[in-house]
C-alpha cells in the first residue's frame, strides 16, 4: 500500500544534518504510525517556511508498507512525463548549434528519436573548458573560444545551478530526472528551489554529452559558426567560420548569451523584435547575515545556506535581486578579450561563506535606443570594469554606502571572488539611470535586511542577464520566420534559465520531429 502524506511541518531546529537518510522515522514518529509498519519512504517535495517564527520544513512523501493506500490519481502530481516523441521519424542529422541547456536538452529528444544529430559548439567540451579556466585564474589570458560562457554546458555550468523557475511546464520535471541520471544530487528531484551546484553541473554536461553519442549523436567542438546556409527560403544548414559549409534537414538554434555576436549574424534573415533586457551590479555580504536574516536564528544544521529575493519599486525603475547565490562566488565570466563582466557561481555545498546576488534593472527598447546602441553600452560598461579592476580580469568592488555616496571605499577586501578584488568606482562605471535605481534599491533592502548596505560590497557589472533580442517563432510550430530553423533559449530571447532554456529546446526539438511526419 502506498499512502500519500502531503506538507507534513517539522521543525527545523530539532532536525538532524541526515534528516533525509531518516526520513521514515521521523514521519512515522509525527503521524503517530509504527514505524515497523513502513517498508519504504521516498521524499516528493520539500520546501522551506521562515516567513514568522523558527524556519520550518514542508515535507510531502509517499510511504510505502501496511498502510492506508492513496489513489493514484492523488500521486499524478509528482509523476513525470517524457517528451512527445513520434512513433515514426524521417530527420536524420540535423544540426544543433550550442550545448547549454537548450541545445542539449532539444539534442537528447532528437537523439531519443533515432535523429543522429550534429551537435556543434565554438568552446571545448567540459573536461577541456575546466581546465581552462584554472589557466586563465593563473595567467589571466581568456580563451575567446571557451570561457565561463563558452564551451559544453553553456554559462549555467558556471553558475550556482538553480533549478527552479516559473515555467509550469511538464517537461521540467523529466529535465531534472535526466540530470540525475547524468550526474547531478538525487535532491534536485524533490527540492522546491533546488540547485546542482557548478561541481556537480560540470559532471551532467558530460554526462548528457555520453548518453547523446550511445544513442547516435555525434559533437563537434572547436568549431565557430559564422552564419547560415539559406537555399530557397529555407536554411538548409550552417556556414562555419572558417568557410565550410554544414548541410542539414533542419536546425537547431540555441547559442546562449556567450553567442551575442552569432545571433546578430542571423538577424538579417529572421523576423526579430527588441524587448527590455537588464544589467545589474554583484553584491556580496557574510552569509552569516543573510542566514539571520532569513531564519531569524542562526542557520539550523539540516538547513542550506539562506537566500533572499528582493524587489524594489520605490525608484521609477524596477529592480530586484536576480540569480541569488548562497555560499558562493563571483567570477568573471567574460567572453571577449578586455572585458569584465561579473556572474555568480556556487558549488552544490554553497560553503564559501559569502552570498552574492545581481542587483539588476530593468531597461526597454524605448529608452536604449537601436540595437547598435544597446551593444555599444554593453562594450562600454564591459571595457570599464576591465579596466578599473587594473586590466587583468581583476574585479573592481566598492562598499555598498561609498557606492550610494559616490565615493572611492572598500574597507574589506575579503571575498571569495576567483579573480580577486581591488577597489574601484562602480558608481562611474554604471549608466547614471543604474546608479539612481540601484541606490534607491540597496536603501530600500536594507531596511529589510539590517546590514545590507553597512556589509554590502558591489563587485564589477553584470551584463549578460539577459537578450535585448527576441527572435520571432510560430506558436504552434515554434519555427523562426526562416523555414527549417528552429531558435531556442537565452541567446534568442525566448527563455531564461537552466530550467526553462531546457524546456524551450526540448519544445523545439518535438515541433522539429512532428514537421516531417
Amino acid at each position: 500500500m502506498a499512502l500519500l502524506v502531503k506538507d507534513l511541518v517539522l521543525d527545523s531546529v530539532h532536525l538532524p544534518q541526515d534528516w533525509q537518510e531518516n526520513i521514515a522515522g521521523i514521519a512515522a514518529e509525527k503521524l503517530h504510525i509504527d514505524s515497523g509498519k513502513i517498508t519504504a519512504a521516498e521524499i516528493l517535495s520539500a520546501s522551506v517556511d521562515s516567513r514568522r517564527g523558527t524556519p520550518k520544513l514542508l515535507i510531502s512523501m509517499k510511504l510505502e508498507g501496511d498502510l492506508p493506500e492513496t489513489s493514484p490519481e492523488e500521486f499524478a502530481a509528482f509523476q513525470v512525463r517524457s517528451p512527445l516523441i513520434p512513433e515514426k521519424n524521417t530527420l536524420k542529422h540535423p544540426l544543433v548549434i550550442g550545448t547549454g541547456p537548450a541545445g542539449i536538452f532539444g539534442a537528447l529528444v532528437l537523439a531519443q528519436a533515432g535523429c543522429e544529430p550534429i551537435i556543434i559548439d565554438r568552446g571545448h567540451p567540459v573536461e577541456k573548458r575546466t581546465a581552462g579556466y584554472r589557466e586563465f585564474l593563473e595567467k589571466r589570458t581568456l580563451d575567446p573560444d571557451s570561457n565561463l560562457l563558452i564551451g559544453e554546458g553553456g554559462a549555467g555550468t558556471f553558475s550556482d545551478g538553480k533549478l527552479y523557475t516559473g515555467t509550469r511546464d511538464f517537461r521540467a520535471a523529466w529535465v531534472k530526472k535526466i540530470m540525475v541520471e547524468c550526474g547531478s544530487p538525487a535532491e534536485i528531484i524533490w527540492q522546491k528551489r533546488a540547485h546542482a551546484g557548478s561541481d556537480k553541473l560540470a559532471v551532467t554536461a558530460a554526462g548528457l554529452r555520453k548518453k547523446i553519442e550511445a544513442l547516435g549523436g555525434k559533437f563537434c567542438f572547436n568549431t565557430e559558426i559564422a552564419g547560415l546556409k539559406i537555399a530557397g527560403n529555407r536554411c538548409s544548414g550552417v556556414v562555419t567560420a572558417a568557410g565550410e559549409i554544414i548541410e542539414a534537414p533542419a536546425v537547431l538554434f540555441a547559442p546562449g548569451l556567450g553567442g551575442r555576436y552569432l545571433v546578430r549574424n542571423i538577424l538579417p534573415y529572421v523576423q526579430w523584435s527588441l524587448k527590455p533586457f537588464q544589467i545589474g551590479c554583484r553584491v556580496e555580504h557574510p552569509q552569516d547575515l543573510i542566514d539571520r536574516a532569513m531564519y531569524h536564528m542562526p542557520r539550523p544544521v539540516a538547513l542550506g545556506a539562506a537566500e533572499y529575493h528582493l524587489v524594489s519599486r520605490k525608484y521609477s525603475r524596477h529592480t530586484a535581486s536576480f540569480c541569488m547565490c548562497p555560499g558562493g562566488e563571483v567570477v568573471n565570466a567574460t567572453a571577449w578579450e578586455k572585458r569584465s563582466i561579473s556572474n555568480g557561481m556556487s558549488l552544490f555545498a554553497r560553503a564559501s561563506g559569502f552570498a552574492n546576488s545581481c542587483l539588476i534593472s530593468t531597461f526597454t527598447p524605448e529608452e536604449a535606443g537601436k540595437l547598435t546602441d544597446i551593444d555599444q553600452l554593453y562594450e562600454r560598461v564591459e571595457r570599464r570594469t576591465f579596466a578599473c579592476g587594473g586590466g587583468d580580469y581583476t574585479f573592481p568592488a566598492q562598499d555598498a554606502a561609498a557606492f550610494i555616496r559616490r565615493e572611492a571605499g572598500l574597507k574589506n577586501h575579503r571575498s571569495p571572488a576567483a579573480t580577486g578584488i581591488v577597489p574601484g568606482r562602480i558608481d562611474e562605471i554604471v549608466p547614471p539611470e543604474l546608479f539612481n535605481a540601484l541606490s534607491s534599491a540597496l536603501k530600500d533592502f536594507d531596511r529589510r535586511i539590517p546590514g545590507f548596505i553597512r556589509q554590502g560590497k558591489l563587485i564589477g557589472v553584470e551584463s549578460c542577464v539577459s537578450s535585448p533580442v527576441r527572435i520571432c517563432r510560430d506558436r504552434e510550430t515554434m519555427c523562426s520566420s526562416l523555414a527549417g530553423l528552429y531558435c531556442a533559449g537565452e541567446g534568442c530571447g525566448l527563455a531564461g534559465g537552466i530550467i526553462s532554456a531546457a524546456c524551450d529546446g526540448i519544445a523545439c526539438a518535438e515541433q522539429m520531429l512532428m514537421s516531417l511526419i
